[in-house]
């Protein structure tokens, strides 16, 4: 569509919501999307009377090259902001010294309640959930049933799970 400089309005009405999803698909964002298309029109109209034709492949090419800017922008502005940050500003992911002293307090109850349990008991378990053997695997080298071993490791996280859930011995 063809029209004169002066009538922006009627090409911006027929392409916007075109435009706006175009561009959408280049910076991935509806809002900056919006404001990349609205600009395309700004910029338009500043130019105002010079005379020339304005069609829609005119403002998609100026939407796609305002789009094309607005990502670079964005990973200039990520790059400035991330070179500025203080190092002792950044959180530090390690655990804190109580955090550590909390999860080795609750690995020594967990090994604590393995080795309450019972032989057999605790060797079915140890071999399916730390040693990662298949039943049937636990099962032949135990020399005995499939079934035996599945009955042996349910009863094993049970009693685990009652014992864990029992507060801490002072």
């Amino acid at each position: 569509m063809n029209v004169p400089a002066g009538d922006i309005a009627t090409l911006y009405q027929a392409e916007v919501r075109r435009l706006r999803a175009f561009v959408r698909r280049i910076v991935g964002n509806h809002g900056a999307a919006e404001d990349v298309v609205q600009q395309a029109f700004v910029n338009l109209l500043r130019r105002g009377g010079d005379g020339a034709q304005v069609n829609a492949g005119y403002i998609k090419q100026a939407a796609h090259n305002l789009a094309l800017n607005h990502l670079r922008d964005a990973r200039r502005r990520a790059d400035v902001e991330l070179a500025g940050l203080e190092v002792e500003h950044i959180a530090d992911s390690r655990p804190t010294p109580e955090t550590i002293v909390m999860y080795r307090r609750e690995l020594q109850r967990l090994l604590e309640a393995i080795a309450a349990l019972p032989e057999r008991r605790r060797q079915a378990f140890v071999l399916k959930r730390i040693e990662g053997l298949s039943y049937d695997e636990i099962a032949e080298r135990m020399g005995t049933s499939r079934n035996t071993v599945i009955s042996q490791v349910v009863a094993a996280m049970a009693q685990l799970d009652a014992l864990l859930d029992s507060p801490p011995a002072a």
